[in-house]
């Protein structure tokens, strides 16, 4: 029987936007595209969430691999990029209810230490749930399965195939299905329930 939610954070609980955050600056198209891929798009974002590496140290790579043309505005944009981040109003109450049918919720997230303790407000449901695991604490991201084998070790009454995993990458969930979880590509907030609703009827039926 299904007894677990564990939800992904950035796209599915709280909004993350790189491509509204970025327009703001007005830069012109290429040096947006340039700017957005160099930035949220490679190994300086996932270097980030794997919380190893200092802010500093990834900003002065940064400042190193970009065209020198665009150095000082990939700094601007990297400086600000908890901009990104955005509160979402069915969170909370989305929680609350699947506690109160007596569903335990968790978070698996990746996540910089960096960027948590600039998202203020919007991680306001934190202390709601019953637990969770940010990348910056296990050194590792999804989708590679040690950070699920690391979750699962944090909380071993957690069983796969009890729980429920939302994420909004196709390849995240394809890992955790790997692992035995049951899953749901999130995609927005009314077919995630729709989806979990189904799997959840399914499960009591």
């Amino acid at each position: 029987m299904i007894n677990t939610i564990i939800f992904d954070i950035g796209k599915v609980l709280i909004g993350f936007d790189p491509d509204i955050y970025i327009k703001r600056f007005e830069f012109d198209p290429e040096e947006e595209a340039y700017l957005s891929s160099s930035i949220f798009g490679g190994a300086h974002w996932q270097d980030l969430d794997l919380g190893i590496k200092p802010f500093e140290q990834i900003r002065e790579e940064i400042a190193a691999s970009v065209i020198p043309s665009y150095r000082d505005d990939a700094l601007r944009v990297f400086d600000q990029s908890f901009l990104t981040i955005s509160k979402k109003d069915y969170t909370i109450p989305w929680i609350r209810s699947l506690q109160a049918r007596g569903l335990q919720t968790y978070y698996l997230s990746n996540y910089s230490r960096w960027m948590i303790d600039r998202s203020g407000e919007a991680l306001d449901f934190l202390p709601l749930m019953h637990g969770g695991l940010f990348s910056c604490e296990a050194g590792l991201i999804k989708p590679d399965p040690a950070i699920f084998q690391a979750f699962l070790a944090r909380y071993p009454q957690v069983v796969p195939d009890e729980s429920v995993f939302l994420d909004d990458s196709p390849r995240n969930v394809e890992a955790a299905l790997a692992l035995g979880f049951h899953g749901i590509v999130f995609k927005n907030h009314e077919q995630a329930v729709r989806e979990l609703e189904v799997l959840l009827g399914a499960d009591r039926s």
